[in-house]
């Protein structure tokens, strides 16, 4: 059963978390609950007598919630949907699976053109390995880039 508690942006006041507190409480850097603030992943209000950022006690869920959408591959445009969804009262396990389907046909591309990149490389390697001269006197930069190029097109 889908808990349904949404899980909105609150107001902070003092006494909820300063950045450094919140990043310790779910075990990231400061500069990572800056970086979700800018994105639009987190809504800090600010004291007014000192200017410190505070968040909510939502928001240790929401930051853990980001983590565990990163571990499965989504990117913070991805999370921040999902959380655009949340709050218009949506259920966004649709989207959610959309989402990461679109992820694992990228990642499964990506995978495929690091293959061939490696074993272009290692072929690379094989050829500089047999002793192959290095001192090609029509290279511009690098014979060995270069050489190695010609012999693959």
């Amino acid at each position: 059963m889908l808990n349904n508690t949404i899980i909105p942006f609150e107001v902070a006041s003092p006494g909820g978390f300063h950045v450094a507190e919140l990043a310790d409480e779910v075990g990231v850097t400061p500069a990572t609950i800056r970086y979700y603030s800018r994105n639009g992943l987190l809504h800090a209000k600010r004291d007014p007598n000192n200017g410190y950022r505070y968040f909510s006690p939502a928001d240790v869920d929401r930051v853990r919630f980001i983590k565990q959408a990163q571990d499965l591959g989504l990117k913070i445009a991805d999370i921040k949907s999902i959380f655009e969804s949340v709050e218009k009262g949506k259920i966004p396990c649709g989207k959610v699976e959309s989402l990461v389907r679109r992820r694992l046909d990228d990642i499964s591309r990506q995978i495929k053109e690091l293959k061939a990149i490696k074993s272009r490389m290692a072929a690379a390697i094989r050829d500089w390995e047999e002793g192959a001269d290095h001192s090609n006197q029509n290279a511009r930069f690098c014979p060995l880039i270069e050489r190695f190029a010609y012999r693959t097109e």
